[in-house]
């Protein structure tokens, strides 16, 4: 049976009606009054459904159906499963179905399926007091049952549509064949065109790498060559020199000969002279002496005491002593870490001051910086200074009265 949708079988079904009538009218048009109010309706009655207000209304299904006439509201249960779009009319103008668009319900698949006029229930909405036309459209269908639902037009779309796309398929086959074989032919072009090309590259790489190898041998066999000529150039120069100094050096031993001898002569001379001079100031020794080691010891006391004043006499090191004047050297001394009385480290001695006489008078400490960058230098005189070495090696440790406040306060030392 052939479905017409709403609006074509509502044409067809006034079409059919008018067609009927006028026949009839040809007839007994003597009757024409009584057929025109028979055939058209002047009013609307109040059960009547527009289809218009039936199309996008919601179809509710349950398990259970609905047992009453009236609910207030959609009831617990119900499940929206989709809206009319459309109606199905016989020939007869009867309706026998309704299209329904169903999915997303309980994991079912989108799709539009015919449901018949009997299967629906018409229950009116008591919660709309001020509408008495409202109600809902009820299914009485489970799960399975939706889930088994057919969907519309599918076997007579399918039965139409088998034939046009196995033929279609087939087509497409076919060319999918050919462009599969155009582009393994072109694609076999290209791998022998990439082979020629590539044996083309390796025997022009293989010519490059013997020319590269024959001009190696060349440059090799060159270089070996200017080696030896700067080998025997080399020695050649060498035994040159070397009989040059041997020259040099014999007349140098003659020219010293001469120069000693004639200095064993002076200095002959002077110890004679000498010699004299002690024997008149034999008287006077004894005196001289005595005053030379008078100096020698108060010098000696000076040093040794160095710093004594400055940290008082109980200011000692547990393992360490004052450091003797025979040990205050510039190897000794360069790089000693400078303490201050706490046993902060607050610099290093980065160098040492000496007079005219050989005598340490001031030590260079550099103070402030980090790992070695922005320090600065200040003298500070040895007196200042308690210099104390360990008893049982070598290590030396100085120490300042000064804090290091007081060091970076200090001028910057400037050699002069």
């Amino acid at each position: 049976m052939k479905h017409l949708l709403l609006t074509t079988a509502l044409v067809t079904a006034t079409a059919a009606g008018v067609h009927a009538q006028s026949t009839d009218t040809n007839t007994n048009t003597a009757a024409s009054g009584t057929m025109n109010s028979e055939m058209f309706r002047a009013e609307s009655t109040p059960d009547e459904l527009r289809a218009s207000d039936f199309l996008g209304m919601r179809v509710y299904a349950s398990a259970e159906g609905a047992s009453e006439d009236a609910y207030e509201g959609a009831q617990e249960g119900w499940e929206d499963i989709g809206e009319i779009n459309d109606v199905i009319l016989n020939r007869d103008g009867e309706v026998q179905a309704v299209l329904v668009d169903i999915g997303g319900f309980l994991g079912i698949g989108e799709r539009q399926v015919a449901v018949d006029m009997d299967a629906l229930e018409f229950v009116s909405d008591s919660s709309t007091a001020e509408n008495d036309g409202d109600f809902f459209l009820v299914l009485t269908a489970d799960r399975a049952t939706l889930e088994g639902a057919p969907a519309y037009g599918a076997a007579a779309d399918g039965a139409m549509t088998d034939q046009p796309v196995a033929a279609e398929a087939e087509a497409e086959t076919e060319e999918a064949t050919q462009a599969a074989e155009a582009e393994a032919e072109e694609a076999g072009e290209e791998m022998e065109q990439t082979a020629e090309n590539v044996e083309a590259e390796a025997e022009e790489a293989g010519a490059e790498m013997e020319q590269t190898a024959e001009n190696v041998e060349a440059e090799a066999e060159e270089a070996g060559e200017e080696i030896e000529q700067s080998a025997e150039n080399a020695a050649e120069e060498t035994e040159q020199e070397v009989e040059l100094a041997a020259d040099a050096t014999a007349d140098a031993a003659a020219e010293a000969g001469e120069e000693v001898e004639q200095a064993a002569d002076e200095a002959g001379e002077e110890i004679e002279e000498v010699g004299n001079e002690v024997a008149l100031t034999d008287s006077t020794a004894p005196e001289a002496d005595a005053e030379a080691t008078a100096s020698a010891d108060a010098n000696a006391e000076m040093d040794t005491t160095a710093g004594t004043s400055a940290f008082g006499a109980d200011f000692a090191r547990e393992g360490y002593s004052d450091a003797g004047m025979e040990y205050l050297t510039t190897e000794n001394l360069t790089g000693a870490r400078v303490y201050d009385t706490n046993d902060k480290w607050v610099g290093e001695i980065s160098e040492l001051v000496i007079d005219d006489e050989g005598k340490i008078t001031d030590a260079i400490v550099d103070v402030g910086g980090f790992l070695g960058i922005g320090e600065k230098p200040v003298a500070l005189q040895l007196s200042d200074l308690k210099i104390l070495r360990q008893d049982e090696g070598d290590e030396v440790m100085v120490y300042t009265a000064m804090a290091e406040d007081e060091l970076k306060s200090m001028p910057e030392f400037e050699k002069e």
